[in-house]
Parts: C-alpha cells; sequence; structure tokens
C-alpha cells in the first residue's frame, strides 16, 4: 500500500490517523525504517525474554498458567488416575487429539515437550489450552501484536492490584468485548499450532471437568483443528524446499518501497535482513517460530522484497577448477543432494529432530586430504554444501576429480541408506533404492 504525505515547514512530517489505523490497526508504537526512496513504518519488535518484561508476563499469566488451573479450576471425576498415555513418537498428537474428540473424552490431556502443557476437553471439544510458558500467554500475544505497551502492563498491574489479570488486560487494550475474546481465541489456536512442530514427548490423559468461567468456546471442532494443524504442517515442508541455503547472504532489493502491506511476521524478517546476514542469521535473528521465520522469508523472496545476494565474479570462481568442471561437478553434486534430501525427509517422519543425530556420525571420521566431504555437515534439509565439496576438489588431480566426487559422494550415499534399513525397514530401503538410482542414472560412474 501506497501513500503520500506532505512535508511540514520545519521538514517533519504528520501521518493522518486513518492511515496509521488502516496499516497498524490498534498497534501503539513503529519503528521507522529509511529505504530506497521511501521511509517505511513497521510494527516494533517485542523479545519476550529481554528485560523486565518477563516478570511483567508472568504476573499477569499468573491466573491462567497451567498448574494454577490443574489447582483451583480442574476437577477429577475419577480415582483411577491416568486413563490414556503414551509417547508421541509412537502416537502423534494428531492421533491422540481424533481419539479423545471421536470418544468424546471431557478431562485434561498433559504433555511433556519442552515445558508442560494442558489441553482442556469437554465432550471431545477443546476448551482451554495453557502452559506454565508465558510467552504462549494472552498477555504475551498482545504486547507482541502491541495492542498493548510495556508501559501499559505496568500500568495497569500499578493501578489494579486487585484485579485479575485478564480483567486488566481487557481495560488497558482498548479492545472492544469482541475483539477482545478474539484474540483470546487466537491465543489458544497459537499454542495448539505450536504443539504440532513436535513430534517428541509423554502425553497423559485424565478425566474431569473444568470450570465454566475457564472454558473458551472455539470456532472450529477438535478435527478442524487437526485438519488446520496438518494443512499448516504440509505447507511448511513446501516452504522449506523453496528457501535458499541456509549459509546465503540476504539483501533487500533495491527498488523496494512503501508500498506493500506487509504482516509484521514479514516486517520483523525484513527489519533483520542487512546485506551481511545469512538466511540462517536473518531467522535466528528475528526471533519468531522457525515455521513463522521461513515463512516470510519465503514470502518475502517470491514478493521481490528480498533476494540472495550475488557472489562477487571473483568469488564465483573456484581458482583451480574450470568452468565447465564446475558446471559439470554441480551437477552430479545436485543429483546426490536430491537423493539426500528425500532419504533425510523419510527419516525425519520416523525420527524427527534426531534424524541429524543419525546421520551426522559420518563426517566426523573423516581427515582432511582423504575426502572431498571433509569439513562438512548436513544442511537443514538434509544436502551437502556444494561450494565446499568444489574447494575440497580442487586439492585432487584434475583427471580423477569426478571419479573422487562419485565416489565420496556414494560412500556417504552407503552410510545413508545403511541408517534407513535400520531405521524404516527393508521394504522401505528398497523403495529409496529404486529412488536413488532414478535420481543418479546420468551419473556415469555411479553404481
Amino acid at each position: 500500500m501506497r501513500k503520500s504525505v506532505s512535508i511540514n515547514p520545519d521538514g517533519s512530517i504528520t501521518i493522518p490517523k486513518e492511515i496509521v489505523e488502516e496499516v497498524f490497526g490498534k498497534s501503539r508504537e513503529a519503528v521507522i525504517h529509511i529505504r530506497s526512496h521511501a521511509i517505511t513504518l513497521s510494527p516494533i519488535y517485542i523479545d519476550l525474554n529481554s528485560g523486565e518484561i518477563p516478570n511483567i508476563l508472568q504476573k499477569y499469566f499468573e491466573d491462567e498458567k497451567l498448574s494454577n488451573i490443574l489447582k483451583n479450576h480442574f476437577h477429577k471425576t475419577s480415582m483411577e488416575g491416568v486413563q490414556f498415555e503414551g509417547d508421541l513418537s509412537v502416537l502423534s498428537l494428531s492421533d491422540v487429539l481424533l481419539f479423545l474428540s471421536a470418544s468424546k473424552k471431557t478431562g485434561s490431556l498433559l504433555i511433556e515437550v519442552e515445558s508442560l502443557w494442558g489441553i482442556f476437553f469437554e465432550d471431545g471439544h477443546i476448551v482451554f489450552i495453557t502452559s506454565e510458558d508465558y510467552r504462549f500467554s494472552l498477555a504475551g500475544r498482545l504486547l507482541r501484536r502491541q495492542f498493548v505497551t510495556e508501559q501499559d502492563l505496568v500500568e495497569g498491574l500499578r493501578k489494579n492490584e486487585n484485579k485479575k489479570g485478564i480483567d486488566i488486560l481487557f481495560e488497558i487494550s482498548g479492545l472492544t468485548k469482541e475483539e477482545f475474546n478474539h484474540e483470546r481465541i487466537l491465543a489458544i489456536e497459537d499454542s495448539l499450532y505450536h504443539l504440532f512442530e513436535t513430534r517428541e514427548g509423554r502425553f497423559s490423559f485424565q478425566n474431569g471437568t473444568l470450570d465454566k468461567e475457564i472454558s473458551i468456546p472455539l470456532p472450529l471442532s477438535t478435527t478442524n483443528y487437526v485438519m488446520e494443524a496438518m494443512r499448516r504442517l504440509d505447507e511448511f515442508s513446501r516452504i522449506q524446499s523453496q528457501l535458499p541455503q541456509m549459509d546465503a547472504i540476504l539483501e533487500i532489493s533495491e527498488d523496494v518501497t512503501a508500498s506493500a502491506k506487509l504482516s509484521l511476521e514479514e516486517e520483523t524478517i525484513l527489519a533483520s535482513v542487512n546485506g551481511k546476514r545469512t538466511a540462517r542469521e536473518v531467522i535466528e535473528n528475528s526471533r519468531l517460530s522457525e515455521i513463522e521465520a521461513k515463512k516470510a522469508v519465503v514470502s518475502l523472496l517470491l514478493a521481490g522484497m528480498i533476494k540472495v545476494q550475488k557472489e562477487k565474479e571473483e568469488a564465483k570462481k573456484v581458482i583451480g577448477l574450470e568452468k565447465d568442471e564446475i558446471e559439470k561437478y554441480n551437477a552430479i553434486i545436485s543429483s546426490y543432494n536430491s537423493v539426500f534430501c528425500n532419504i533425510y525427509q523419510a527419516l525425519s517422519v520416523e525420527s524427527g529432530s534426531k534424524t541429524k543425530v543419525i546421520l551426522s556420525p559420518f563426517f566426523k571420521g573423516l581427515e582432511k586430504g582423504s575426502s572431498i566431504l571433509y569439513g562438512l555437515s548436513l544442511e537443514e534439509d538434509g544436502s551437502v554444501d556444494p561450494n565446499k565439496i568444489l574447494q575440497n576438489l580442487i586439492n585432487f588431480e584434475k583427471e580423477k576429480r569426478q571419479e573422487i566426487l562419485i565416489r565420496d559422494l556414494n560412500e556417504l550415499l552407503y552410510f545413508q541408506l545403511f541408517a534407513v534399513k535400520n531405521s524404516l525397514g527393508p521394504e522401505l530401503e528398497e523403495g529409496i533404492v529404486q529412488m536413488a538410482k532414478t535420481l543418479l542414472s546420468g551419473n556415469e560412474g555411479n553404481k
């Protein structure tokens, strides 16, 4: 969205209230970015782990955190203890939720992942989600979205010592009752979708009822929430394929102006891009969740607002390799990388975050000068860095380079196929072997 404003005689500018509200909604603060031919305003980034913010949010979160809910607002209806428990690496979260929904269960599902979470059900419907992590609190969401500022939260506590945190938040937010309830629902939904990002942890379910004053009527059924979560995960897998290499330098395109309306996540990523940080550093510096950050990077790349920094011509040329060699070797590496990425994805379904741990030992036993894979490790998608391979390859005789390249890539492939056989079984191994043969069929000397 592009808007023009007049410059005051003293050189300042006044932005009309209607423009600010159109861009930021009810946000209270903004950051100014000076870009090519434009001054851009973006919502301020809030680090929920910095300064006094954790202490402030904890005070608002006290009433809604899991330990308090279980102690004061959840009433067990059975003396038998836990009715249903297991491991999320064996029975996925989606299966657990669908079972509880189909069984029309009423009670609490406790999930032990990075912290303890609680999902509360009534007749199979999710009515509340909370944890011990203040960052997923309603106060945290309102602050991050700038419906309230840090100062608002401090003043709210000072002036309303005897009120509940939820009542103070409503008062200081300036939101209508309908808008406020909508934000509460979104906070719960964010928590649920966050839980789907993990594949490991323990769960246990116990029959019981949650006080009506705590329950929140959610707009979707449990089944629909599971479907939406799976859709998001599927979208994330597609996003992964569109990401640049994690060590690629990102920079802002020269023609970026204030003409586009960006999401908070996109603005946060854009503010982190400075022409010096790699994609990995941009994502980590943004402090967004992995899914939100990577989605914003891809969105900005597709919109042409950021781009991968082109290497200088002298950096492109690997000293000691001819242009035709580089093209030929890159084609071979690309074929193998396609196989490595497919294997990594297949193992990730079974082993989750342990996949990299399973495949990484291969690189530890390599000696400098004996393998073109020395000093490498797997990238986030399971591939190996072609530029580092080419740098290692120049240390070998020209006549033997292709043979050595295929030999060493095959060694990595055999190691990964062995891991597939141990983790996924011989039947899936056979399918992956056939896939590898198809993708590598054009490489001379490959077996």
